[in-house]
């Protein structure tokens, strides 16, 4: 009986194997595939597609010609058979700001084309659309295929296209154990027995073995999870993870990043596109929603500057220079001067969880001390031209704010970051205001010396 302790050791072995494994593997770029659902056709509201094979997706929108109003829901089937429930989406809300080069090659990619904000729908396999509201023509769906790395074929690691891959940020200590775990039950299912007297004593390192692999593996088992750590001042830079750890294209317009000549303000936004996700999913969340700017947007870049997960994992957006004043996507008319942070997730209905929260205000406090930003003392701009349908006022328009810190729908027409989410504002100011650190300005001082006589 004690040799079938082999096949749960295994077990544990082909678990914690894909962390490893896929480490050292590329990353395949992603890549986004147009599928048509209503070619050349002016169909209105209560138009729903048949069922529609897309290539694998783990991101997927609606584009159509027409009406910039109008409004889709969408079910995504798995690769499994199921279903997933109708989302309501209208168009996308980022926008770029006229003379940039994200809205000259924005036009050329999507001239009078619209476009939905993108979702997470990960293992898609077919669509079925629906049109809420409005008239559309031309409707398609835009899959993204932004897998995640796979183990190396014939290694260890391999199962993981059949059992999950470990993800987070504690995913090699908690490999670790299990492997841990996996040499404790191997050596037992061999005969070994750490009580059992042995007078050449040649057991004696194979019992510190056990002793150690099974002291590792009670201390992580009973070690509690560490509590979400509260917010760091303006003082410290927050970990921020870089693109090229989440495998991020390159920027992709002639002339690289634009930046403006100061930072003003913050933008927060939320990415809408669904909670449902590991800690190991948001590198594949974010290849897929830069793909869908680039792609199917036409943008140089992911839209935001940064991101931060519901997991607090704060990654670097768009290209640039994560202190640099780089003039972003995110916010039609307002993103000169501004920098634009979005949390992955929806947040219409529930509010972000402590650790997104505690990472937003520990990288707004540190963004806004490096630019020398004091959130209370408000700003004043005056609106860009944009190409996006979401401006609340005339390009020219000069406008005031008393804080530093808006929501994108305190400057663009959008239920961004959502309706949980945004009366919370406030809460977010005051607690940012608190550890924002500026440093005093330097003074210089002359000395004159009378020349001697």
């Amino acid at each position: 009986m004690r040799r079938l302790l082999i096949f749960p050791a295994l077990f544990l072995v082909l678990l914690g194997a894909p962390v490893f494994a896929t480490e050292a593997t590329a990353v395949p770029p992603a890549t986004t595939a147009e599928v048509p659902l209503a070619s050349g056709a002016l169909v209105s509201a209560g138009w729903q597609s048949v069922e529609t094979p897309v290539p694998a997706a783990e991101v997927v929108g609606v584009t159509w010609d027409g009406d910039p109003n109008a409004v889709f829901a969408v079910e995504v089937r798995s690769e499994d058979g199921s279903w997933h429930s109708a989302q309501s989406l209208g168009s996308d809300d980022t926008g770029t700001d006229q003379g940039t080069a994200d809205a000259a090659q924005a036009v050329a990619t999507q001239g009078d084309s619209n476009a939905t904000e993108p979702i997470w729908a990960p293992d898609t396999t077919s669509v079925r659309v629906t049109l809420e509201s409005g008239e559309a023509s031309g409707v398609a769906i835009s899959a993204v295929d932004a897998d995640a790395a796979v183990a190396p074929s014939g290694a260890a690691g391999a199962a993981s296209g059949i059992l999950p891959v470990l993800g987070g940020p504690d995913r090699f200590a908690f490999a670790l154990a299990l492997m841990a775990v996996a040499v404790v039950l191997g050596a037992f299912a061999l005969g070994f027995s750490p009580w059992r007297r042995n007078r050449n004593r040649r057991n004696r390192p194979w019992r510190t073995l056990f002793l150690v692999a099974l002291g590792s593996s009670v201390l992580v088992a009973c070690v509690p999870p560490p509590a979400v750590a509260p917010p760091g001042t303006g003082a410290t830079q927050p970990p921020i993870t870089s693109r090229s750890a989440w495998a991020a294209r390159p920027f992709s317009c002639d002339g690289g990043p634009q930046s403006a000549p100061s930072l003003k303000f913050a933008v927060v936004h939320h990415t809408a596109g669904g909670n449902n996700y590991d800690p190991g999913d948001t590198p594949s969340i974010l290849r897929g929603i830069q793909a869908y700017h680039m792609d199917t947007l036409g943008y140089c870049d992911i839209a935001y500057s940064f991101l931060i997960d519901q997991y607090g994992q704060i990654f670097e957006g768009r290209a640039g220079g994560i202190t640099s004043p780089i003039i972003g996507g995110h916010a039609g008319g307002f993103n000169t001067s501004s920098v634009g942070v979005s949390l992955v997730g929806d947040y219409t209905v529930i509010t972000p969880p402590a650790a997104e929260w505690n990472s937003l205000v520990s990288l707004l406090r540190w963004r806004l001390s490096v630019a020398g930003v004091n959130p209370a003392a408000g700003f004043s701009t005056v609106t860009g031209s944009s190409p996006c349908n979401c401006m609340h006022w005339a390009p020219g328009t000069p406008v005031s704010f008393a804080s530093a810190i808006v929501g994108h729908r305190d400057v663009d027409q959008t239920s961004c970051p959502g309706n949980a989410f945004f009366p919370q504002l406030q809460t977010l100011r005051d607690q940012v205001q608190t550890g924002v650190v500026i440093a005093p300005p330097t003074s210089t001082t002359t000395t004159t010396t009378k020349p001697a006589t």
